[in-house]
């Protein structure tokens, strides 16, 4: 029998607050079980899988970073909403890392689940790049090069990697990015 004023929602939430806290590679249903004050076998009356709860994770993460992405991108166009989105993107992973881990793993979690959800993140950056002269082609690679490009400074940086030099990486980010849309501006068609 489910606990009383616990639910899905609430699990998912504790979930959420717990990875935060200690770290996606640190999760265990137990302890979600401890933080909920119940045993670890009566979560399974909330959320079937561990799985399913790192869908639920990752729809909250989709939708949180989607939100940011929009909130950054507003009413900009071309070279500044790639600059706003790729910013939006950027803080997004340095201010949630745990959380961000999980978005990241999530065609391992769930490859039908990553297609569909990443799609809404994909159609976003697609929609800033339509504001440029490319077909849709140059659009699906240039959309893969920018999430590689803000990716690859997550990754090094989280990693230790950027730290060999006594400049900030915020600057270096931002160069990459500027590199991004020289490339973009020679592809475009007149």
């Amino acid at each position: 029998m489910p606990r009383m004023g616990l639910n899905r929602q609430a699990v998912v939430n504790a979930a959420i607050q717990l990875i935060e806290d200690r770290g996606y590679k640190n999760f265990s249903m137990r302890e979600l079980a401890e933080r909920l004050q119940i045993k670890t076998a009566s979560l399974y009356n909330h959320i079937e899988s561990i799985d399913a709860l790192y869908a639920e994770i990752g729809c909250y993460v989709i939708s949180k970073l989607k939100d940011m992405l929009i909130l950054g991108i507003g009413d900009k166009k071309r070279d500044e909403a790639v600059g706003a989105l790729a910013d939006a993107y950027y803080s997004f992973a340095k201010a949630h890392p745990e959380l961000y881990r999980i978005f990241m793993d999530l065609p391992v979690i769930n490859d039908n689940f990553w297609f569909n959800a990443a799609g809404d993140i994909v159609n976003l950056i697609i929609r800033v790049l339509s504001e440029y002269r490319l077909d849709e082609e140059q659009k699906m690679h240039l959309q893969r090069v920018l999430r590689s490009i803000i990716q690859g400074f997550i990754v090094q940086e989280d990693v230790g990697c950027l730290n060999h030099f006594p400049v900030d990486v915020s600057e270096s980010f931002h160069i990459a990015v500027d590199c991004f849309l020289s490339g973009l501006h020679n592809m475009e068609k007149n």
